[in-house]
């Protein structure tokens, strides 16, 4: 008899019976829906973010987030992971402090400090999320990991500086939402687009570099949709993956799905163990970590031969064509 694959991992200093983590959005506001995810197998479940300053009536207060922590750690028995979005120091360490005391398992960094000011030099940028790490960290004794935006010169030393301040992990990556253009309107449009899985080659690049420098637990998340998707970024060195819009559009016991597909390809890739699997496709660094980028650049350079791309003169409407020889 066939052994069944143990797909349990450890995050954060807590034992998941599963990678598959729903991450913060509106589905975790219920306790009913906490409820069916556990059913449905997360191994965890990220909370939506409390706001020290929110913008509209049906975001929680910090009350109203408190206790929702506190009937979800009554009613489930998976880790309940808090995310938390402050603007202040003290709104870090107050609200920081107030969710460890209410029972949250650990706690993510939602942090969004966008700097376009000519004036700010990009390692102001980094020092503000090095700081809140050490403010908040000085403030709770529960874990800590911090999601962060992939647009930084140097993600690795980051990385390392964030640890040093504190953190025990980091989620790859908070996904901004860029706003397109209105032509009619002559304004910015805000509908907002859910994650493709074209879009999880983000992290897919990053986790295999990060995961042979830290020392710290890293998480996918963004465009997460299958079972496959999983098992590539627990390879690369994710310790769990994130998943939202694919719940979004499928619900919530489409989790089920996704540990069907992640077993199917566990037995088809001969894994036992998701454990022993984490980051054995990761890079080998070398000694100069850029050469790893250059020898990618050349590889995909490369793969321009195997493209059978047409000539643009087949791709030419036949009136400009006619023109063009005219």
């Amino acid at each position: 008899m066939k052994k069944t694959a143990d797909i349990t991992v450890d995050y954060l200093g807590l034992k998941l019976c599963s990678p598959i983590v729903p991450s913060a959005s509106p589905l975790s506001q219920e306790i009913e829906a906490l409820v069916e995810m556990e059913n449905c197998g997360a191994g965890a479940v990220v909370l939506r973010s409390l706001f020290e300053d929110p913008w509209e009536p049906s975001l929680p207060t910090p009350a109203a987030y408190f206790e929702e922590i506190a009937r979800a750690k009554q009613h489930v028995k998976i880790p309940i992971i808090a995310s938390l979005s402050a603007t202040s120091e003290s709104g870090w360490r107050t609200l920081a402090g107030q969710i460890a005391d209410a029972g949250a398992d650990a706690l993510e960094l939602n942090i969004y400090h966008p700097r376009l000011s000519r004036y700010v030099p990009s390692s102001l940028a980094e020092q503000t999320y090095i700081d809140t790490v050490k403010a908040v960290t000085h403030a709770v004794r529960i874990p800590v990991s911090v999601k962060l935006p992939p647009f930084f010169t140097n993600l690795a030393f980051l990385v390392r500086e964030l640890r040093l301040a504190g953190a025990s992990g980091i989620v790859l990556f908070n996904r901004f939402y860029q706003p397109d253009l209105d032509l009619l309107a002559m304004a910015p449009s805000y509908t907002l687009r859910l994650s493709t899985s074209a879009e999880n080659r983000l992290p897919l690049r990053s986790l295999p570099l990060l995961y042979q420098q830290s020392e710290m637990d890293l998480a996918a998340s963004t465009g997460i949709r299958s079972g496959a998707d999983i098992l590539k970024m627990i390879l690369s060195g994710a310790s769990i993956t994130q998943v939202c819009a694919i719940l979004l559009q499928r619900g919530i016991p489409w989790l089920k799905t996704l540990e069907q597909e992640l077993r199917h390809w566990m037995d088809t890739c001969n894994i036992s163990s998701l454990k022993k699997a984490r980051g054995i496709l990761s890079r080998r660094m070398m000694e100069d970590p850029g050469q790893i980028e250059r020898e990618e650049y050349r590889k995909a350079l490369q793969g321009y031969a195997q493209i059978d791309i047409p000539s643009w003169r087949d791709e030419v409407p036949l009136h400009i064509d006619s023109e063009l020889k005219n």
